[in-house]
């Protein structure tokens, strides 16, 4: 008489790739930078962090297999544009910004300078 054994495996979730895990963690940071008192010009910043996280992410070689796949493709040119363009924003903002704060110091000074 033959005995079987019924063996149980587990599957366990795949490691993320760190790249990955950069990602989610720069859109929880900016999520949660939504809820704070968190300057415009920091959340900008992070934002500059994200969209370098997801370069590198896209860099990589099954990200590029993935993006060259045809069927694939035009979804994902559309994103990048849609993504480029969000970019572009995103750094003519934070340069107005920026402008702006060399306004305001230039109009604090000559405000002391009147006193």
């Amino acid at each position: 008489m033959a005995t079987t054994c019924h063996v149980r495996s587990i599957s366990l979730p795949s490691r993320s790739h760190p790249l990955n895990v950069s990602v989610e963690d720069q859109l929880e940071r900016l999520r949660s930078s939504q809820t704070t008192s968190t300057s415009a010009y920091h959340k900008l910043s992070g934002l500059k962090v994200l969209y370098e996280c997801v370069d590198d992410f896209l860099q990589l070689p099954l990200s590029q297999q993935t993006l060259s796949n045809e069927q694939h493709r035009e979804g994902a040119e559309e994103v990048l544009n849609g993504s480029f363009l969000m970019l572009d924003v995103c750094s003519t903002t934070r340069d107005v910004f920026s402008s702006m704060r060399e306004c305001l110091q230039q109009l604090e000074s000559s405000l002391r300078r009147r006193k």
